[in-house]
């Protein structure tokens, strides 16, 4: 039996216009911890300064080695209280986060190698690949 997908957010951190919400966070959302600070892996939690979700975002770059465009994504997805506290004191593992995409809705930024980037919301467990 699948789990009803949770609550989170606000219309501006969690609505329903992707293209939307990407583009207000730069401003909406602001930075709380740094979980992994890295140039091709980065995990971090930020949170909407309109109704305090936290959200955890996930960078990851593949790196091919050809000519420099190497493909990124992002992953933006909200957090319960204990998640975030979970990810800043270690018990919950950055690697661990796609399972909680299971009763979620996350933000998926998309930019591959040579192509267009795409943006996105999507649902369901998801995998998270970094040095974490």
């Amino acid at each position: 039996m699948r789990r009803p997908m949770v609550e989170f957010g606000c219309a501006k951190c969690y609505g329903g216009d992707a293209q939307a919400v990407w583009r207000g966070q730069r401003e909406g959302f602001e930075h709380e911890t740094d979980v992994v600070d890295g140039s091709r892996f980065a995990v971090d939690v930020r949170r909407c300064r309109g109704c305090s979700q936290q959200f955890v975002w996930i960078f990851t770059e593949s790196v091919d080695w050809m000519g420099g465009d190497d493909s990124r994504h992002v992953t933006v997805m909200p957090l319960t209280a204990a998640e975030a506290t979970g990810l800043a004191t270690g018990t919950l593992r950055p690697l661990d986060l796609g399972a909680l995409g299971r009763d979620r809705r996350h933000l998926n930024h998309d930019w591959p190698t040579g192509g267009p980037a795409s943006l996105h919301w999507n649902s369901g467990p998801f995998r998270v690949a970094g040095a974490g």
